[in-house]
């Protein structure tokens, strides 16, 4: 809540700013979810999809009203800045930099769209989650209700991307998940959606129960892990409207043969890469702990059935920011 009062402070110095705060702790990372909620907000004839990492040029604005009307949407690019570049407040927007630049055809994140024409389509699909394939989806459905695509280049009006490290995406997303979506884009059909539909009620359930009560679990994944899922799938299934399923499980580990020279060496290892920082899938390819049920394998089946059942679940926490124990809270709808 530290991060909403400052946000909500550095807005108020701004008259033409209008803050919206949406309590989403605990929900899968989506830039397609994030973005829908702020169009279901905004009031005017056309929207501008932005970046928060972005610097925009101070011409932005008016040079993207002579480009925009009601039958396109125009993509904008900009300067991706190198890690050294720190000076950002005498960028120049009216020279060329040598630094490399958005491409308008492998990203359609950078994007203004007639409101009533994002409408029609239902807004950004949010079967995709973390990052990946909706702005490549968002462009298609466009263009599928007749919009033209045009271009405001780098060379009509300069905007920067702020330098940042790159997030490891192993870490977010499970095993095949970004194959997932590309298979899910190339085979869907171009029907309207209604996300937007749904964000005038945006309720969340899980916050209210979890902050009146402990979470005692009422399933745990075991051995075999394959008919746990089965399981575990057959009860949330058979639950009625607003009830709900809740994990709160810690998986243990089985040491073995630490006492071997070569085991010694590995485990070492191993607590070396962990102090580091650096992800658990590569410190395991160096580990000598099994596993009775798997921590990766359930993190990821979980993920997995949120993304593939959210038609079917009203609200739901998923945490997994403490290695090896994994809380969930699936509401039904």
């Amino acid at each position: 809540m530290h991060i909403k009062m400052q946000v909500e402070e550095l807005c108020s110095n701004y008259s033409l700013l209008k803050y919206f705060y949406f309590d989403t702790r605990y929900q899968l990372w989506s830039r397609s979810h994030a973005v829908n909620l702020g169009i279901s907000m905004a009031k005017g004839k056309f929207l501008i999809i932005a970046d928060i990492d972005l610097i925009y040029s101070p011409h932005f604005a008016t040079v993207m009203h002579s480009q925009i009307d009601e039958n396109a949407f125009v993509q904008y690019q900009c300067y991706y800045l190198p890690e050294n570049e720190i000076n950002y407040q005498n960028l120049d927007f009216n020279k060329p930099y040598p630094y490399r630049v958005s491409s308008v055809g492998m990203a359609a994140g950078l994007i203004a769209v007639p409101r009533k024409k994002m409408y029609a389509i239902g807004g950004f699909d949010e079967y995709f989650k973390v990052w990946g394939v909706e702005d490549l989806d968002l462009k298609k459905r466009l263009q599928a209700i007749g919009l033209s695509g045009k271009t405001l280049s780098i060379s009509q009006v300069a905007n920067f991307h702020q330098w940042h490290p790159s997030a490891a995406q192993q870490d977010l997303m499970p095993a095949l998940w970004l194959s997932a979506m590309e298979k899910y884009a190339k085979n869907k059909n171009l029907a309207p959606l209604s996300y937007l539909e749904k964000k005038n009620d945006f309720h969340r359930p899980v916050l209210k129960l979890i902050d009146s009560e402990s979470i005692n679990a009422n399933f745990t994944f075991e051995y075999p892990t394959l008919q746990s899922f089965v399981k575990f799938s057959q009860l949330f299934y058979s639950l009625k409207s607003g009830e709900y399923l809740i994990i709160n499980q810690i998986f243990a580990t089985i040491k073995a043969n630490e006492k071997s020279r070569l085991g010694g060496l590995f485990s070492k290892l191993n607590q070396l890469f962990e102090k580091l920082g650096i992800s658990y899938r590569v410190a395991e390819l160096f580990t000598f702990e099994t596993e009775v049920v798997s921590y990766i394998n359930i993190r990821d089946f979980l993920f997995y059935f949120i993304a593939e059942n959210q038609n079917y679940i009203a609200d739901y926490l998923f945490d997994n920011t403490h290695l090896r124990q994994i809380k969930c809270v699936l509401f039904k709808a």
